[in-house]
């Protein structure tokens, strides 16, 4: 049986895990599968389409409704078609909801993908031990459990993305194992780096956990600051993990969910604070906060302690500031951007020009690191 594999990611940026699972699972049973993302083959006798973020299911639909028309049977799964099967079971398609067991026991099929992987992608565990009200993994993986993964490596790639949602929720002992198995990879000369990409729980580090990632390769270190729940925890994990040789952590920072910008401003702060430490360079990454239930395609919803003019303020800041949409800056840099304090981050954010003044400042900085270079070229 042919049967396509199709992600609706619309902007994807990473390999779609669950279809190369899905996929090695189907072809152990005889069937063919070919992978494709945002567009349908002309023929397959199944097609099955796999979701992510609920704000994409229109975009989604439209492919679904397009699928009807290519194959008798359409199945859909991911993560928004878990949430809200609604919006999919009104097209009269098959809706799986969460994990297929079947696909969960196999290793990604990474042939499927056009070109060799760049990395590989593995879960060492399922679930997390949080029920945090911004996230929906309590309701996807309601258990949290570890797993194998040396199976989902790719041959030949030399990192590891993990996606765990919780890594750090193990005991000593379950780390210390997945952190012998990644030495050892790297001392076989198979991989030279691990990626934490969902980020470490900064509260639940201790000394005896972070003495046992001493010397794993993990580029960067990531941790979430999403709340001011975790102050303390946050400067004191980075300080930790510092201690103990690594050098560059990024840090996911929630904002527009029942955050302040004043406080806003704090977390993002933190980690140019950290990075005037020997040895640290501490950058974060701004995660700007849309309802999950709501397939909300414009992506229009504002926090309640925030109005549509900051949320605004601020992403035109970002976009002039960043081309990656990371805040890494000295503390003069930040401050020229952002503000020298909360406060007068606050008023910023509510400049009815702020695009505009962004714009000035992008050029005044532009002219300005010119002329130092220009005047270093003359002095030599």
């Amino acid at each position: 049986m042919r049967i396509a594999l199709i992600d609706t990611t619309k902007k994807p940026t990473c390999y779609p895990v669950a279809l190369l699972k899905i996929g090695a699972w189907r072809q152990s049973q005889g069937d063919d599968c070919q992978l494709f993302t945002n567009r349908l083959p002309d023929e397959a006798d199944e097609i099955w389409l796999s979701t992510c973020f609920t704000f994409d299911i229109p975009h989604a639909l439209g492919i679904v409704k397009e699928a009807k028309k290519r194959a008798s049977v359409v199945k859909v799964g991911g993560v928004a078609a878990t949430l809200l099967p609604e919006h999919f079971e009104r097209e009269g398609v098959e809706v799986h909801q969460g994990l297929i067991p079947e696909a969960e026991q196999c290793g990604p099929d990474y042939s499927l993908l056009p070109e060799s992987p760049e990395y590989s992608i593995a879960h060492t565990s399922r679930g997390c031990i949080r029920k945090c009200k911004f996230c929906m993994v309590s309701r996807l993986e309601p258990t949290f459990h570890n797993r194998e993964w040396l199976g989902d490596l790719a041959p030949g790639a030399k990192q590891i993305r993990f996606y765990d949602n919780n890594w750090l929720a193990k005991s000593v002992e379950d780390l210390g194992s997945d952190a012998g198995l990644i030495r050892g990879l790297v001392k076989a000369g198979r991989i030279t780096s691990v990626d934490f990409n969902q980020g470490l729980d900064c509260r639940l580090l201790t000394e005896e956990k972070a003495d046992v990632l001493r010397g794993v390769p993990i580029k960067p270190v990531r941790f979430a600051f999403d709340g001011m729940q975790e102050d303390g925890h946050y400067q004191r994990a980075v300080r930790m993990m510092a201690a103990r040789g690594f050098r560059e952590f990024m840090t996911y920072v929630l904002y527009n969910f029942m955050d302040t910008p004043k406080d806003f401003y704090y977390r993002l702060r933190q980690s140019v604070e950290l990075s005037q430490a020997p040895g640290i360079s501490a950058s974060s990454f701004p995660m700007r906060y849309q309802p999950i239930l709501e397939a909300d395609a414009g992506r229009d919803f504002v926090g309640k302690c925030w109005s549509r003019a900051q949320k605004k303020g601020f992403m035109s800041i970002l976009q002039l500031q960043s081309i990656s949409g990371q805040v890494s800056l000295m503390p003069e840099e930040f401050e020229y951007w952002y503000g020298k304090d909360a406060d007068e981050f606050d008023r910023l954010l509510s400049y009815p020009k702020i695009r505009q003044l962004a714009q000035r400042k992008k050029g005044a900085l532009r002219m300005r690191r010119a002329g130092m270079g220009l005047e270093a070229r003359l002095t030599e």
